[in-house]
């Protein structure tokens, strides 16, 4: 049997929804069934009869360029195009691209751990463009492509170099020290439905509710009266200031999260330095809404 190689790897040059998405670090696409009936047992031996049907097509994306987080959750939805490398074949023709159409993003998350970059996920869900269209029109694939245009980012976040905490009204500033995790992710509420002569989701809609919140980890044991994971909790809703070292000799990066209301903490104790982390959630104002892309902004990153 004569050897043949048919391998892909490396995806690079993604861009979803005209937004790039550089620093690719990873990429999931699925596609599938999301409904098999099965027969009950009316004397059939063996395996049920079944019919598969509403054809589904979702994945994710991880880059390192985090600046673009939200970009990448509100941009206008379009296509989510990349490349792989095929193994073995010279690069003028060596990759093979994939488009995947009309990919509704609901989801993303910022991730940053101490001496490493920043990362930004998000997920989709793909929007059927009519009632004929399943999964092969969907996600589409083109062979022996160019290599294509390289994607940049922006890296960065491999050190907190200073966190703070502002709560409303006349309390002071508390300083957050020696930071060593922090998360941000917005779950946006998404409704799907599929009918008639429907292939696949045909109706695939993102509402601007959801979950928003995340996550910091600190060693800072500072002690006034209690210690300062107790302040924060006990704080009112406020504003987290964290700026972030760059990547490559750029400038520093800020971000600043409104309406932090921190929930629930735990410490850990062991052989090596203590450490917290507090949970958080976002919560709103009647008086000056916060928006994902208004005036009054949940996250920035400047």
């Amino acid at each position: 049997m004569a050897t043949v190689n048919k391998r892909t790897k490396i995806v690079q040059a993604a861009v979803i929804n005209g937004v790039d998405a550089g620093g690719l670090m990873s990429a999931r696409i699925g596609c599938g069934y999301d409904q098999v009936l099965r027969s009950g047992p009316d004397g059939l031996q063996g395996p049920p009869l079944q019919d598969r049907f509403l054809q589904f097509c979702r994945g994710e994306i991880v880059s390192q360029d985090y600046t673009e987080m939200i970009a990448l959750l509100t941009g206008t939805v379009g296509t989510y195009v990349c490349y792989e490398r095929k193994s073995g074949v010279a690069e003028a023709s060596g990759y093979i691209k994939h488009t995947v159409n009309n990919p509704v993003v609901h989801n993303a998350r910022l991730s940053i751990s101490k001496d490493g970059y920043a990362t930004c996920g998000v997920s989709f869900e793909c929007r059927a463009a009519d009632e004929t269209k399943g999964f092969a029109d969907m996600w589409q694939q083109l062979d022996t492509q160019s290599k294509p245009a390289y994607v940049s980012a922006a890296r960065g976040g491999w050190r907190v170099k200073s966190c703070a905490f502002d709560p409303d009204g006349a309390a002071p500033s508390i300083s957050i020290y020696h930071v060593t995790a922090f998360e941000f992710a917005v779950a946006l509420m998404m409704q799907m439905d599929s009918n008639d002569a429907d292939v696949g989701y045909t109706c695939v809609d993102v509402e601007p509710e959801g979950s928003f919140g995340g996550s910091l980890a600190f060693q800072d044991s500072t002690i006034a009266t209690n210690l300062l994971c107790q302040r924060l909790l006990a704080a009112a809703r406020g504003v987290l200031t964290i700026t972030l070292a760059s990547g490559a000799g750029g400038a520093d990066k800020v971000i600043t999260i409104n309406g932090v209301e921190f929930e629930r903490v735990d410490r850990s104790m062991g052989s090596g330095f203590a450490g917290h982390t507090i949970n958080y959630s976002i919560s709103n104002n009647a008086t000056t809404p916060l928006s994902l892309t208004g005036a009054n902004k949940i996250i920035t990153i400047a």
